[in-house]
């Protein structure tokens, strides 16, 4: 396997893991109060969004050469680190 398709399979599995884990934060919502739930949908809303994103940028790399995919990689990997900051910041937010 060339580290593209290495790197396209990892990414998948975290999308996967991503997926999971805002299952997870909207059903802890659907168990708040009325005004917490209300924030738990909006968070979630924004994070399926640069999720939406992260996938559609993936399938850009998965459709490109290996060195237009290795360019696009570091754009994806500071993308991805923020997205994962985002819903563990989210997540330990509305479970104050």
């Amino acid at each position: 396997m060339d580290k593209q398709a290495e790197y396209v399979t990892a990414m998948e599995k975290q999308l996967k893991k991503w997926d999971a884990d805002l299952d997870a934060l909207a059903a802890e919502g659907e168990n708040a109060s009325a005004k917490v739930r209300t924030a738990y949908q909006l968070q979630v809303k924004n994070l399926r969004a640069s999720r939406d994103a992260a996938q559609k940028k993936l399938e850009e790399i998965r459709a490109s050469s290996e060195a237009a995919a290795a360019q696009m990689q570091a754009g994806m990997q500071s993308a991805w680190d923020a997205m994962q900051k985002t819903l563990k910041r989210v997540s330990s937010d509305l479970r104050k």
